[in-house]
């Protein structure tokens, strides 16, 4: 059967034609694309680290704290904002006294001191 003049097998065929084209395209990607899917995914996984490392470390610094209170003792964590590193004030909680700081303070401003130099000296070769 003829439908406007064009026989079945030659509809069927222009069909399977167009078809094929439109799933071929579809396969494509674009190589910018897949970068792009690429990077999402390091900074998703990058992400999903940060989140889990947080976690696991408030968990822990919550044991620390338990344990540490039966020894009538308390454990303050701050960043010292200089050097930017993390430390940890042992504390006497019957009169509030800082028992101990590790790394000391004293050893965190020496190393905010030294990165300032490093600093200098590379901003003057420049």
């Amino acid at each position: 059967m003829k439908v406007d003049g064009i026989d079945p097998l030659q509809l069927n065929k222009i069909h399977e034609q167009t078809q094929k084209a439109v799933v071929q395209e579809s396969h494509r990607q674009d190589p910018r694309q897949k970068q792009q899917d690429k990077v999402l995914g390091r900074e998703q996984r990058v992400v999903e680290w940060e989140r889990t490392y947080m976690e696991d470390l408030e968990e822990a610094v919550k044991k620390v704290n338990i344990t540490a209170e039966t020894f009538n003792v308390g454990l303050r964590f701050r960043i010292h904002e200089e050097s930017e590193r993390i430390m940890v004030q042992v504390i006497n909680l019957e009169n509030n006294e800082v028992i101990k700081e590790i790394p000391p303070e004293k050893i965190l401003n020496v190393v905010a001191q030294i990165q300032n130099i490093i600093g200098l000296f590379v901003d003057t070769r420049r």
